[in-house]
């Protein structure tokens, strides 16, 4: 899952002179190496690499970072062309395998390897590297499919093994996200998968921010982090994750799998009310119910979701893709308060992949073109009320689920693209809390990563996340993508070390695998 962002190039000239700087501490680092005993050693010559890199996504953070890799590839004697482009150009020549090298970013919805493995599997929708492996994809299914955790394990820990060996992914670092709280708003949690929950803070109001350009308001299309951050305020699925990471009940108040683990069976809470927009006549005021969660469902696997896979092994969702049946025959509707999903063959990881927005609830008498940017019709805690694509205002929700939540009377997250505008409007109290831009780390941390004298009157948190920062060969392209040897120069170059300390004030750590450092089950 990618996040997306759209900045102009023209707003990095402000960070020029800083990353100037790092470029020049990161050679300064490099130069060294490449220096025996006072003589300068001849790198030996390599074909060129070009490093293409969506330049409207995270710009700062990756055009700082793909600096400092240039400048350490060529003290090794491997010249590289950066090809940064905007966002739209990028996503084109991904799909197209238009490149020879990217730099990218992979992060997940939810707490199974799987979410991370998916990229090499050589029949998933996005392929980043088009690596293509018989055993590996061997592997990848086995553990997809099997019945236990112990089993799974052992199958992804194989599969694991298999590819980073073979080096499709270069892993760079995952990094922290860091926030500053004005008094009173500390009771703002999110985790390491990137879910914000304003549900706790004991403010009337709250004004928070995003630095990246939100894609959709429609819960089956949100893909990107920015639109995750929108949607996860107004809609809600059967099952959430809590700060630390685990699955806890949402919608569905239990659930449990039969014997075979072939059958998921979920009971939905009582009195769950939805959201009801001005203007939407067409929505009775009535709860929540199991015909609502199977709707929701179809629409989705009808959609041009990225997300459809969701349901490829229900049973009966062939059969409703081609229009011979108006339902899909695995989704049981026993009662109104139960939900049954039936599987073609035992199949766990049904239930984390539900954790995705893509699976959030809608009222199944919502319009095929239903406007979402018109008003929120979810369960969530806040009610979105205007979005004019900066800035989005949403209620508490009076009729929500959880009693006595949300503590806000409301909220406002605004779309705040430069990093010193933000932090301004934090300082100068139109913020009450900041998730801080990498570009203004120097002003806010030391050298050794602690908060500056100036910033301590406001709460600080640091989160680890559960993300992964990455070069990505294109497989079915030489020289390098047919050169395991050329790959592991790669590799062997770049100061993984260097780039989190210094680039990050030590708020990253270093990847030495695909799977991040500390993934349930891969500690």
């Amino acid at each position: 899952m990618r996040r997306r962002a759209a900045l102009p190039l023209f707003s990095l000239l402000p960070l020029l002179p800083l990353l100037l700087v790092l470029v020049l501490v990161l050679a300064l680092l490099v130069l060294p190496g490449a220096c025996s005993r006072g003589r300068r050693q001849v790198p030996i010559s390599a074909p060129e690499l070009a490093i293409l890199y969506n330049a409207e996504e995270q710009p700062s953070e990756k055009h700082a970072v793909m600096q400092i890799i240039q400048a350490q590839l060529r003290a090794k004697g491997i010249p590289v062309r950066l090809d940064p482009v905007s966002n739209t150009l990028y996503n084109e020549r991904l799909a197209k395998g238009d490149f020879q090298c990217t730099l990218n970013l992979w992060y997940v919805d939810y707490s199974d390897p799987e979410g991370y493995l998916t990229d090499f599997y050589s029949k998933a929708g996005y392929r980043t590297a088009k690596y293509d492996n018989a055993e590996y994809d061997r592997l990848y299914l086995a553990g997809l499919r099997a019945p236990t955790d112990a089993e799974k394990l052992r199958d992804y820990k194989q599969a694991l093994d298999l590819v980073n060996g073979e080096l499709p992914w270069i892993p760079l670092y995952s990094n922290q996200e860091l926030y500053l709280f004005r008094r009173g708003y500390d009771g703002y949690v999110s985790n390491a998968f990137q879910y914000y929950d304003y549900r706790r803070v004991a403010e009337p109001s709250i004004n928070a921010e995003s630095d990246t350009e939100v894609e959709t308001l429609d819960p089956a299309l949100a893909y990107d982090a920015a639109s995750k951050h929108l949607v996860t305020q107004s809609y809600e699925g059967l099952i959430a994750l809590d700060a630390q990471g685990a699955i806890v009940p949402a919608l569905a108040s239990s659930w449990e799998f039969s014997p075979a683990r072939d059958t998921l069976t979920f009971h939905l809470r009582e009195h769950v009310s939805f959201h009801h927009p001005a203007g939407a006549t067409w929505l009775p005021s009535r709860p929540l119910d199991s015909a609502d969660v199977r709707a929701s469902f179809e629409r989705m696997i009808k959609s041009t979701s990225p997300y459809t896979y969701i349901f490829n092994y229900v049973q009966g969702v062939d059969d409703f893709k081609s229009g011979h049946t108006p339902h899909v025959s695995g989704l049981r509707l026993p009662d109104a308060n139960t939900v049954v999903i039936a599987l073609k063959q035992p199949f766990p990881t049904m239930l984390p992949w539900l954790l995705a927005p893509a699976a959030y609830i809608l009222p199944r008498e919502m319009p095929e073109n239903y406007d979402f940017s018109q008003g929120s019709i979810g369960t969530g805690p806040f009610a979105l009320v205007s979005w004019d694509g900066v800035l989005a205002r949403f209620t508490a929700h009076p009729g929500y689920w959880l009693q006595g939540q949300p503590l806000a009377k409301t909220l406002s997250i605004r779309i705040m693209k430069d990093p010193n505008t933000a932090l301004a409007a934090f300082r100068g109290g139109e913020l009450d809390i900041l998730n801080v831009p990498l570009a203004v780390f120097p002003e806010i941390l030391d050298g050794g990563g602690r908060v500056k004298a100036t910033y301590r009157e406001y709460g600080y948190r640091e989160v680890k996340l559960f993300n992964l920062k990455f070069l990505a060969f294109n497989m079915q392209r030489g020289p390098w993508g047919s050169s395991l040897d050329l790959r592991r120069r790669v590799l062997a170059a770049i100061d993984r070390e260097g780039i989190a300390r210094l680039l990050f004030r030590s708020k990253a750590t270093v990847a030495s695998s695909v799977m991040p450092a500390g993934f349930p089950g891969f500690e």
